[in-house]
Parts: C-alpha cells; sequence; structure tokens
C-alpha cells in the first residue's frame, strides 16, 4: 500500500481512510493587558475560563456551550477503587504481619486468622474490581 504524504489527503479524511467530522476552524486573537487588566478579568469570570470570560463578553453574551464529558463507567470504579485502598491499612498491616512471621513473633489465634481471612477477602474484591474496570471480567449485578 502507497504511502500518502499529509499534503495529499483529504482533511476530513485520517490517514486509515476513515471520515472524520470536520470541525469549524479557530483562530487566536492575542491582547496585551496590565496586570490591574488581567486581574480585573479573572475576578469577573469566577469559575470560568479567562478565554471563556472574554468570549462571552466580547460576543454579546453569545457563548458556545462548554463541553462536558461524563466520566466513564470504568473512571468511576477505578476511582471508587483507589478510594478503598486509600482508606485500608492492608498494606501496612499485612507487612507488619509478614515481619512478624519471618521473625517467628506471629502467633496464630482465632483473633490472626480472621484478621488474615479479613484483609484476604479485601484484597480479593479490590483485584475484582480493578477487573472489571479494566474490562478483563464482566460486570456482576453487585458491582457499583
Amino acid at each position: 500500500m502507497p504511502v500518502r504524504k499529509r499534503q495529499d489527503m483529504d482533511l476530513g479524511e485520517r490517514g486509515n481512510g476513515k471520515q472524520i467530522p470536520r470541525k469549524e476552524p479557530t483562530r487566536p486573537v492575542s491582547i496585551r493587558l496590565t496586570e490591574e487588566e488581567r486581574s480585573r478579568l479573572v475576578a469577573e469570570a469566577g469559575k470560568r475560563t479567562l478565554g471563556e470570560h472574554i468570549r462571552t463578553r466580547l460576543l454579546n453574551g453569545e457563548n458556545r456551550p462548554r463541553r462536558w464529558q461524563e466520566p466513564k463507567a470504568d473512571s468511576r470504579q477505578l476511582a471508587h477503587v483507589l478510594a478503598m485502598l486509600g482508606q485500608s491499612d492492608l498494606g501496612p498491616m499485612l507487612r507488619e504481619m509478614l515481619h512478624a512471621a519471618r521473625v517467628g513473633a506471629l502467633p496464630i489465634t482465632p483473633d490472626t486468622e480472621a484478621a488474615l481471612q479479613s484483609d484476604s477477602s479485601a484484597i480479593l474484591d479490590i483485584r475484582r474490581k480493578l477487573m472489571v474496570a479494566l474490562g478483563l471480567i464482566e460486570r456482576g449485578a453487585d458491582d457499583h
């Protein structure tokens, strides 16, 4: 297959020949502002970006709607798993138990066994949720 140079491609076409939607081209406009002018505009803008605020003021309040991307379900799941990891003491606790086992100071009592079972279950739950979030296994009815 011959290699096509960029200048030979139609602007509405990717290198693989698939059509992509054309966007209306935008062109930057630069203006110089004093620190005082810029500070005033930033204060007026509030939570909006400075560019959005200036565009709205220049175009008599007409502003194109801001693009908003809803976080993907996978991102929410990963954030939930990371929060679970952050709130748990699994790492430090398991490290302490490993050290105690190495030096022979870990007595196996019912409490120790229960703690190990609980930690193992938590780790398996986190592993399963990560695999769901990454698409490696199908989502079950109990996954949030």
